[in-house]
């Protein structure tokens, strides 16, 4: 390697560890870190998550900031609104790990559970997210009850249980089309367990009335149409129950 072609890497790696890599122009050129934060406010004002962000983050890393737990913050929220919730995720944490004491971390903590509720996927695919987010939003909630951060977290926990809860119904409801009534009974049974609170709780109990019948149980007929028609008065599927001359 000659001396030149030496010389230009040198200049081509330092240039780059001040963000002007050979011939690449500074994002803000000119600027404080400051007033870069001020253009990272400004850009979120008008939405603009993307250069809000970029604005953050380089604030962040720029020597003489102040300012680095409500910069994090802000960078964890721009990548909220652009759907980067795995990114988003890391920044809260990180931002509560940093900065525990700090009210910042109170809305870290709420951007965590808010970013792995958006991380949930449909029903028919694994809820790993679902069940981490329902523990996240419970934790906020019961730290934050009577806030505003924690009734909306206590609203997403709600949502994560409903979903787990339409998953294991759905799958009770599979396994009773196969005539699989064994395994239907217990995913059906467990809806009405875990989430007896949920509208999915009163449905499984109408399906464990024909999974019971089905395998000749009556006892356990008449027990489970007793819980239907005695808890769940007003559901539908009581209604339905009642409509088929069960009463």
């Amino acid at each position: 390697m000659t001396n030149d072609i030496r010389r230009t890497l040198i200049f081509c790696l330092a240039s780059a560890l001040s963000l002007a890599a050979c011939g690449r122009s500074l994002p803000f050129p000119g600027l404080t870190p400051d007033e870069v934060f001020a253009v990272g406010l400004a850009e979120r004002e008008q939405e603009n998550w993307s250069q809000a962000a970029e604005a953050f983050d380089f604030a962040l890393f720029s020597p003489g900031f102040n300012r680095g737990s409500e910069a994090r913050l802000l960078l964890a929220d721009a990548q909220f609104e652009q759907e980067l919730y795995i990114e988003s995720r890391s920044q809260y944490v990180r931002v509560i790990e940093r900065w525990p004491a700090d009210t910042v971390a109170v809305w870290a903590a709420l951007g965590v559970c808010r970013s792995l509720a958006s991380l949930s996927p449909i029903t028919e695919r694994d809820q790993t997210f679902t069940k981490q987010a329902r523990l996240s939003c419970r934790q906020v909630a019961a730290d934050f009850a009577g806030l505003v951060i924690g009734l909306r977290a206590s609203q997403l926990a709600d949502e994560m249980n409903l979903k787990l809860a339409e998953q294991d119904y759905q799958t009770g409801r599979h396994y009773l089309k196969r005539k699989l009534w064994d395994s239907a009974l217990v995913y059906l049974e467990g809806v009405w367990t875990e989430y007896p609170e949920t509208e999915w709780a009163p449905w499984a109990l109408y399906q464990m009335i024909e999974a019971f019948g089905e395998i000749g149980y009556q006892s356990d007929v008449e027990t489970t149409r007793d819980v239907l028609l005695e808890d769940y008065a007003d559901s539908e599927p009581a209604q339905l129950l009642l409509a088929d001359g069960n009463p």
